[in-house]
């Protein structure tokens, strides 16, 4: 029995032994194939990688070269007649080439062989390699190939005569430095990657070979005493230099292991060679390899033990099958245990996914009912809007009258007040509606920090002077005049705040307002506002919730002080889209401060000034209309760095479309800068269309990077004032915009229409609406007509012979038919003036997809109710014909 174990022992350890030498050989033999199998890959890959990379050089090398030739021609364009009256205009024409295209010669060849540069004259032509006499296009060649300081020489054929000589060639002379710029022959990746040019008899043009590697000064003499892998050759590379053509090849240079792509660059007889050092990538692929042999050798120890350990328990346990059944009962009850876990993650599944198709239920139901609020506050607004029109028209009429008291003036007055107060919770419902479906957003432009604190410095310090608080603005650190961001949404910020605090605040009070310079960093300013007033304050226990809409800590203030709840909720929502804070501390009784943080961008203002007047670049609107939305934002930082605000549009038919939109709300644009090569709306017909809109009183440039001598005629045609060559410059920029608005300034010194004795045809269904419109008319000794309902409108239209009216003034919404239908029916009916009849919208609609159904509808203007009167009389005397 003892035999017998000792004899399995030896059997264990025998097999231990031998499983150890499986182990150790097989990671061995593993390890090196490996290694090998690395090596190749790393060959192929690097030849891909060569190729790509030599092909990309190559293209940024030929086109600095053709961008250079492109130079010479450029220059013989900019020549003139007088450049070519005698020696000195020569020179001095020369020179200022030579310093516009950053040259270090730029000459003429003779038809004696005389050298004629910006410093006089030269006879050593024959230290350049072209045949001035011979030369029949553009050359390229390389000056003092065999010195450090190499120059390329582009040469083009030309035939100039000159004081009884010709000359018959140009060149310029570029340092090589600067003819490869924008290509890097710096050793990359740790000194494995080489990028170079050489010419084709293999004198390199940056004064290294083989990255440094090669004792010759030429790549072909240092290549040919390389020794080279299968299927490559020296006579393969020399012949492939001699003829041009793109080959790769792999050798041994001094044992070190190499592959170089060439490829030639197109112009020139020039290689563009990259060298990848593969003994590098080799060396620490081999580290590597040597390294995964090691682990697994001693991984293979590691399990001969193991197997060692295995063997010895299995001698030494003598309950092996009652242990397995163990095991393998337990692996049963983990199985079990296993399924149960799965059963309930698939339930949990089907639950998420019957949620998820229960949220999106909701999330349509919210879009659905978000979509019904939209037209609810449409609505609201209209049928709010046509009762305040009444007010404010009879208002406005009766505060004409110079007749009435001092004390119905009064009553007037307030009433105005009343009125506008009422239209400013109209606009914060409307607001909060913006804000809630996310369609308030945050301009970027330039803005007057100054003016605009001046704006709400007047509203306010009139407000306490009238309630008899003291108002103190002060500033502290350094506060810039101008400033990038919102100054509209800004304004409402500061002014909603400070309107409260006066709100708030009882007569002998004080409203303090303090803008500090709160921190700088590159081109951002931080500035923060704090506001504190000695009015009824707040409990600690409210402030939480005083920024959610309608809150109000004591219901009797809304009657008592005339608060909305809206105003807080709505310069909370602003603050948060400028990335800005907002922070308040108050206490019941003693007052209240409100601490605003916000960063805008840091300006350098500048002034547009023409002769004699002095344009404000911060008061002007401009439309950039470009299909390319990299150009769009360029124009934009161009247009930024002179003050101007700038809108910018994709496509000629957005641009024709906010045109026609602002033309509608009378707020054309200042200046419109139109790309010319768009796709289905070029730049001449947007102008043509836009033209057809605001006829000849905005300015339009077009932008191109094209010649546009032969649309010159074509373009002017169409309205274009001027052209400007793409890229933008300020200084470009700046006179264009002069010669443009001088040209505007010129066009808008014309006659308007007089009003009196004009006829009107009013459409509107409401009589007190109409009777205050026909009062207001008459102000200026206008006759109206009135018609109570679109249909009766066009029925009045078509009765009259072509003429008699000279506008319609049309409400919007009215029973039997509508204004749009009404203006469809007009537009529609096929006399003389039907097209050419001003027709003007008078609605409380006041969306923007309002204005856009008026002017499909063919309306010139969108008027929303309440009417200014002068805005009225404005929009009649630019669209009734004079």
């Amino acid at each position: 029995m003892k035999s017998n174990k000792s004899g399995s022992l030896w059997i264990y350890i025998a097999a231990a032994v031998a499983v150890a030498a499986i182990f150790v050989v097989g990671a061995l033999w593993n390890g090196q194939r490996a290694g090998n199998d690395t090596e190749r890959a790393v060959r192929s890959v690097s030849l891909l990688y060569l190729n790509e990379l030599a092909g990309r050089r190559e293209q940024v090398v030929a086109h600095n070269i053709q961008e250079k030739t492109d130079v010479i021609y450029t220059a013989l364009e900019l020549m003139s007649e007088e450049d070519l009256s005698d020696e000195a205009h020569l020179q001095a024409y020369q020179a200022t080439m030579k310093r516009l295209f950053v040259l270090e010669k730029f000459a003429f060849v003779d038809d004696e062989g005389v050298i004629h540069t910006s410093l006089g004259t030269e006879t050593n032509i024959e230290d350049y390699d072209f045949d001035y006499l011979n030369i029949s296009g553009p050359e390229i060649s390389v000056k003092n190939l065999e010195d450090e300081d190499k120059k390329v020489i582009i040469a083009v054929p030309v035939n100039i005569p000159f004081e009884g000589r010709t000359f018959l060639v140009c060149f310029m002379e570029i340092d090589m430095d600067e003819m490869l710029s924008g290509v890097s022959m710096s050793p990359q990746a740790e000194g494995s990657t080489f990028c170079n040019i050489y010419t084709s008899g293999g004198v390199a043009l940056t004064n290294t070979v083989l990255g440094g590697l090669a004792q010759e000064d030429n790549l072909l003499d240092a290549l040919n005493r390389a020794e080279y892998e299968p299927g490559f050759s020296y006579e393969q590379i020399v012949s492939d230099f001699e003829q041009g053509r793109r080959g790769v090849v792999s050798f041994a240079y001094n044992g070190i292991r190499e592959t170089l792509s060439y490829v030639p660059v197109e112009g020139t007889d020039w290689m563009l060679t990259y060298l990848i050092r593969e003994t590098v990538l080799s060396d620490n692929i081999s580290e590597i390899s040597s390294g995964i042999i090691r682990r697994s050798v001693i991984l293979s120890m590691v399990i001969v033990v193991v197997l060692m350990v295995l063997f010895s328990m299995i001698i030494i346990q003598t309950k092996k099958n009652t242990a397995l059944a163990a095991q393998k009962e337990k692996e049963a009850s983990e199985n079990r245990i296993k399924q149960e876990e799965m059963e309930q993650r698939l339930a949990l599944q089907d639950k998420i996914v019957e949620q998820s198709i229960a949220l999106q239920e909701a999330l349509e139901d919210a879009e659905a009912a978000n979509k019904a609020k939209t037209v609810f506050l449409s609505n609201m607004s209209h049928e709010i809007r046509t009762p305040m029109n009444a007010i404010i028209g009879l208002d406005n009429i009766a505060l004409s009258d110079p007749a009435i008291s001092d004390t119905t003036r009064d009553y007037l007055e307030k009433i105005d007040v009343s009125a506008h107060h009422l239209l400013s919770i109209i606009n914060d419902i409307l607001d909060m509606s913006r804000i809630e479906s996310g369609r308030l957003t945050i301009k970027n432009e330039e803005f007057s920090f100054s003016k605009t604190l001046e704006q709400v410095n007047t509203i306010i310090s009139g407000q306490c002077r009238d309630k008899g608080i003291e108002y103190d603005c002060r500033t502290k650190g350094q506060i810039d005049d101008y400033y990038i961001g919102d100054d509209m949404k800004l304004r409402q910020v500061m002014i909603n705040i400070l309107g409260n605090a006066v709100k708030f605040t009882d007569k002998g009070g004080k409203v303090s307002f303090l803008i500090e310079d709160a921190a700088r960093f590159d081109d951002k300013a931080t500035l923060r506002f704090t506001i504190s007033d000695t009015g009824i304050g707040m409990s600690p226990e409210f402030i939480p919730s005083l920024f959610e809409p309608f809150a109000q800590e004591d219901s009797s203030s809304t009657n008592k002080y005339g608060s909305t709840g809206l105003g807080m909720p709505i310069t909370k929502s602003i603050v948060e889209l400028m990335n800005g804070t907002i922070e308040v501390e108050s206490e019941k009784g003693k007052g209240t401060t409100f601490t605003v943080t916000v960063t805008l961008t840091r300006s350098e203002h500048m002034l547009m000034s023409g002769e004699g007047d002095e344009i404000n670049t911060h008061d002007m609107s401009v439309l950039v209309v470009d299909d390319d939305r990299i150009a769009c934002e360029h124009a934009q930082i161009i247009l930024r760095q002179v003050g101007v605000s700038c809108e910018s549009v994709l496509t000629g038919r957005e641009a024709v479309e906010m045109v026609n939109m602002r033309h509608a709300r009378r707020e054309d644009y200042d200046l419109i800068l139109v790309d010319w090569k768009m796709p289905d709306m070029d730049g001449i017909e947007t102008t043509r269309k836009i033209r057809e809109i605001v006829g000849d009183n905005t300015p339009i440039i077009i932008l191109t990077s094209y010649n546009w001598d032969d649309i010159v005629d074509e373009a002017r045609a169409a309205g274009v004032d001027t052209f400007v060559s793409k890229p933008l410059f300020a200084g470009t920029v700046l006179d264009e915009f002069r010669e443009a608005f001088a040209k505007k300034n010129a066009r808008l010194v014309r006659e308007t229409a007089d009003l009196k004795g004009r006829r009107i045809l009013l459409a509107e269904d409401v009589t007190v609406n109409a009777e205050i419109m026909m009062m207001v008319l008459s102000m200026r000794e206008m006759e109206a007509d009135h018609a109570e309902n679109g249909k009766i409108a066009v029925q009045m239209y078509e009765e009259h012979e072509p003429g008699y009216y000279d506008a319609i003034l049309m409400d919007m919404r009215m029973p039997e038919m509508d204004g749009l239908e009404a203006t469809r029916a007009i537009r529609a009916s096929g006399r003389e003036d039907a097209m050419t009849i001003p027709i003007i919208a008078l609605t409380a609609n006041a969306f923007d997809e309002d204005v856009q159904r008026s002017m499909q509808a063919g309306l010139n203007a969108h008027l929303s109710k309440p009417v200014e009167p002068d805005v009225l009389f404005e929009t009649l005397e630019n669209l009734v014909k004079p």
